[in-house]
Protein backbone atom coordinates (compact mmCIF):
# COMPACT_ATOMS: atom_id res chain seq x y z
CA UNK A 1 0.00 0.00 0.00
CA UNK A 2 0.97 3.81 -0.89
CA UNK A 3 0.94 6.20 2.01
CA UNK A 4 -2.82 6.98 0.96
CA UNK A 5 -4.27 3.42 1.33
CA UNK A 6 -4.11 2.16 -1.98
CA UNK A 7 -2.94 -1.27 -2.97
CA UNK A 8 -0.13 -2.55 -5.12
CA UNK A 9 -1.18 -4.42 -8.23
CA UNK A 10 -0.50 -7.88 -8.15
CA UNK A 11 2.30 -9.42 -10.29
CA UNK A 12 3.93 -12.20 -10.89
CA UNK A 13 7.57 -13.49 -12.69
CA UNK A 14 9.20 -10.45 -12.73
CA UNK A 15 13.13 -10.17 -13.23
CA UNK A 16 14.95 -9.61 -10.13
CA UNK A 17 18.97 -8.37 -10.43
CA UNK A 18 20.69 -10.38 -7.97
CA UNK A 19 23.75 -7.79 -6.60
CA UNK A 20 25.45 -10.40 -4.20
CA UNK A 21 29.06 -9.86 -4.87
CA UNK A 22 30.94 -13.06 -5.92
CA UNK A 23 33.18 -14.96 -3.26
CA UNK A 24 36.62 -14.21 -3.53
CA UNK A 25 38.36 -17.24 -5.15
CA UNK A 26 40.05 -19.59 -3.16
CA UNK A 27 44.10 -19.54 -3.43
CA UNK A 28 44.65 -22.27 -6.52
CA UNK A 29 47.25 -24.68 -4.50
CA UNK A 30 50.17 -25.86 -7.56
CA UNK A 31 52.56 -27.23 -4.99
CA UNK A 32 52.90 -31.07 -4.55
CA UNK A 33 53.98 -32.52 -1.07
CA UNK A 34 56.96 -32.50 -0.16
CA UNK A 35 58.94 -35.01 2.45
CA UNK A 36 59.74 -33.30 5.50
CA UNK A 37 61.03 -35.65 8.37
CA UNK A 38 60.44 -39.23 9.24
CA UNK A 39 60.65 -41.53 12.37
CA UNK A 40 59.91 -44.88 13.19
CA UNK A 41 59.60 -46.87 16.61
CA UNK A 42 59.22 -50.84 16.54
CA UNK A 43 56.61 -51.42 13.06
CA UNK A 44 55.40 -47.91 12.24
CA UNK A 45 57.57 -45.44 10.31
CA UNK A 46 55.98 -42.35 10.29
CA UNK A 47 56.40 -39.82 7.19
CA UNK A 48 55.68 -36.03 7.49
CA UNK A 49 55.52 -33.62 4.83
CA UNK A 50 55.48 -30.47 4.05
CA UNK A 51 52.01 -28.96 2.70
CA UNK A 52 50.10 -25.93 2.68
CA UNK A 53 46.62 -27.87 3.03
CA UNK A 54 45.32 -31.46 3.87
CA UNK A 55 47.01 -34.53 2.42
CA UNK A 56 44.36 -36.41 0.50
CA UNK A 57 43.02 -39.44 2.82
CA UNK A 58 42.71 -42.34 0.06
CA UNK A 59 43.78 -45.29 1.25
CA UNK A 60 47.27 -46.26 -0.49
CA UNK A 61 47.71 -50.31 -1.27
CA UNK A 62 50.49 -52.13 -0.48
CA UNK A 63 53.88 -50.62 -0.20
CA UNK A 64 52.46 -47.77 -1.92
CA UNK A 65 55.66 -46.99 -3.44
CA UNK A 66 57.91 -46.98 -0.48
CA UNK A 67 60.98 -48.68 0.93
CA UNK A 68 62.86 -48.75 3.56
CA UNK A 69 66.70 -49.62 4.25
CA UNK A 70 68.64 -50.60 7.38
CA UNK A 71 72.32 -50.54 8.14
CA UNK A 72 72.08 -54.69 9.31
CA UNK A 73 71.21 -55.90 6.20
CA UNK A 74 68.01 -57.24 6.96
CA UNK A 75 65.31 -56.85 4.86
CA UNK A 76 62.45 -54.32 5.79
CA UNK A 77 59.40 -54.48 3.82
CA UNK A 78 56.62 -52.01 3.82
CA UNK A 79 53.09 -54.07 3.97
CA UNK A 80 50.89 -50.72 4.32
CA UNK A 81 50.51 -47.26 3.65
CA UNK A 82 47.71 -45.19 5.85
CA UNK A 83 47.23 -41.15 5.20
CA UNK A 84 46.29 -39.23 7.99
CA UNK A 85 45.08 -35.91 6.30
CA UNK A 86 45.22 -33.14 8.61
CA UNK A 87 48.46 -34.40 10.21
CA UNK A 88 49.59 -34.57 7.14
CA UNK A 89 51.70 -37.86 7.77
CA UNK A 90 51.82 -41.29 5.50
CA UNK A 91 52.35 -44.11 8.44
CA UNK A 92 54.35 -47.41 6.76
CA UNK A 93 53.50 -50.69 8.88
CA UNK A 94 57.03 -52.63 8.21
CA UNK A 95 57.80 -56.29 8.09
CA UNK A 96 59.51 -56.66 11.06
CA UNK A 97 60.12 -54.08 14.00
CA UNK A 98 63.35 -51.57 13.99
CA UNK A 99 66.06 -52.01 16.86
CA UNK A 100 67.16 -49.47 18.33
CA UNK A 101 70.48 -49.44 17.50
CA UNK A 102 69.68 -49.22 13.52
CA UNK A 103 70.02 -46.68 11.00
CA UNK A 104 66.77 -46.88 8.89
CA UNK A 105 66.39 -44.99 5.19
CA UNK A 106 63.09 -44.07 3.46
CA UNK A 107 62.52 -44.24 -0.19
CA UNK A 108 59.38 -43.24 -2.25
CA UNK A 109 59.20 -43.35 -6.11
CA UNK A 110 55.97 -42.60 -7.12
CA UNK A 111 53.89 -45.20 -8.80
CA UNK A 112 53.16 -45.20 -12.47
CA UNK A 113 49.58 -45.69 -11.87
CA UNK A 114 47.17 -46.10 -8.54
CA UNK A 115 47.00 -44.78 -5.15
CA UNK A 116 50.00 -42.18 -4.49
CA UNK A 117 50.57 -40.07 -2.07
CA UNK A 118 48.87 -36.26 -2.89
CA UNK A 119 47.59 -33.42 -1.67
CA UNK A 120 44.23 -32.38 -1.06
CA UNK A 121 44.12 -30.60 -4.52
CA UNK A 122 45.84 -33.61 -6.27
CA UNK A 123 49.03 -32.19 -6.67
CA UNK A 124 51.42 -35.49 -6.24
CA UNK A 125 54.10 -35.79 -4.04
CA UNK A 126 57.83 -36.01 -5.13
CA UNK A 127 59.98 -38.99 -5.28
CA UNK A 128 62.30 -39.11 -2.97
CA UNK A 129 65.01 -41.48 -1.79
CA UNK A 130 67.89 -42.12 0.68
CA UNK A 131 66.13 -39.66 3.27
CA UNK A 132 66.91 -40.18 7.38
CA UNK A 133 64.76 -42.05 9.61
CA UNK A 134 64.48 -40.45 13.20
CA UNK A 135 64.84 -43.68 15.33
CA UNK A 136 62.65 -43.59 18.39
CA UNK A 137 62.54 -47.38 18.86
CA UNK A 138 62.66 -47.80 22.70
CA UNK A 139 65.64 -50.20 24.41
CA UNK A 140 65.09 -54.09 24.14
CA UNK A 141 64.08 -55.01 28.16
CA UNK A 142 67.38 -56.11 29.93
CA UNK A 143 66.97 -60.51 29.83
Amino acid sequence: QDAAGNDAVSFSEQAVTNNTPAAPAAPTDNTAPVFNSAAVNGTQLVITYTEANTLDPAALAGNAGFTVSSTTGTAITVSGAVVHATNKTVTLTLSRAVTQTETVKVNYTKPASGAVVQDAAGNDAVSFSEQAVTNNTPAAPAA
